[in-house]
């Protein structure tokens, strides 16, 4: 694991700090984590809601509950779903 012993130091205004705060949060980051992606040239993307995923539990639930052809095709367009909201892999 690296070490980090070097610090940068960014003067910003208040309203500056809430809007970096906000999206470091979005996107399940710390501020550090996400002001070094920014700085190295990558985008890190939002995590979604919480109630998100809970739709989609409740989705697979709903699949398991129904017959085997129903319930797959309920589950290709909730996998199809969750890849569009949080990314395939």
């Amino acid at each position: 694991m690296r070490k980090r012993s070097v610090g940068i130091n960014v003067r910003v205004t208040v309203t500056e700090k809430k809007k970096v705060t906000m999206l470091a949060r979005k996107c399940g980051l710390s501020l550090s984590e996400y002001l070094r992606q920014r700085a190295l040239g990558y985008e890190p993307s939002g995590h979604p809601p919480t109630e998100v995923f809970d739709v989609l539990d409740k989705l697979d639930e709903i699949a398991e509950s129904c017959s085997v052809r129903d319930g797959a095709a309920i589950n290709a367009q909730t996998d199809r779903l969750r890849d569009l909201l949080i990314g395939g892999n």
